[in-house]
């Protein structure tokens, strides 16, 4: 990574810590699959979850019900109740320290498939003031896969695709476009739930 000058990071599972609030949905889910007599065990819910995260479903919760539900119109007014409460998000107790390491040799960015107010909820976590571009869905009309955000990155921080590096956990939003436009890329996928801060400290830290 000698030649990397920013480092853009998603921050879902990398950043910050979804499991929290993923783990409120799936028993909210297992909740209304029981009042629409779909009455699955939370096992089953959490397997279905698994298995659409594996096959890269573009909305998790989304891939989810149709393999625990067949009606469509069931489908539809279960995933309207199972609301994903971001509020139960949460920074992991690393990525500010390992943040601040990593700013005094590299430039730091975000891109982002959030609602609005990602820059906000940042400021308020702490990570923020080592940020200097953050790009979110809502804010800028674009969304990964999308190469245009990437682009978007780039021309907004003004390197070449060889010195930028994606940290991500997936591979189909994140880590295949950006390797896609010559992005460097750093993962950690084979971890049943995805620690790419601690990759970035260990080895970008290490230059």
């Amino acid at each position: 990574m000698q030649d990397a000058r920013w480092l853009f990071f998603d921050p879902g599972n990398t950043l910050i810590s979804e499991e929290t609030a993923t783990e409120c949905r799936i028993q909210q889910l297992v909740s209304s699959l029981e009042r629409y007599d779909r009455r699955r065990t939370i096992e089953e819910v959490r397997a279905a979850f698994r298995q659409a995260s594996e096959e890269f479903a573009p909305r998790l919760i989304t891939g989810a019900i149709e393999k625990l539900i067949d009606d469509p119109e069931c489908r539809k007014l279960i995933e309207a109740e199972a609301r994903y409460h971001k509020e139960l998000e949460a920074p992991y107790q690393g990525a500010e320290p390992t943040l601040r390491t990593l700013s005094s040799r590299y430039r730091i960015g975000v891109i982002a498939n959030q609602t609005a107010g990602t820059e906000e909820r940042l400021t308020m976590w702490g990570p923020m003031p080592f940020i200097s571009i953050c790009l979110s869905s809502a804010e800028v009309a674009l969304e990964k896969p999308d190469p245009a955000i990437f682009r978007l990155a780039l021309s907004q921080s003004g390197c070449e695709p060889p010195q930028a590096v994606m940290i991500a956990d997936r591979l189909d939003n994140d880590i295949r476009p950006a390797r896609l436009l010559g992005w460097k890329t750093e993962d950690d996928t084979h971890c049943s739930r995805l620690r790419p801060i601690s990759v970035a400290e260990g080895r970008l830290g290490r230059g």
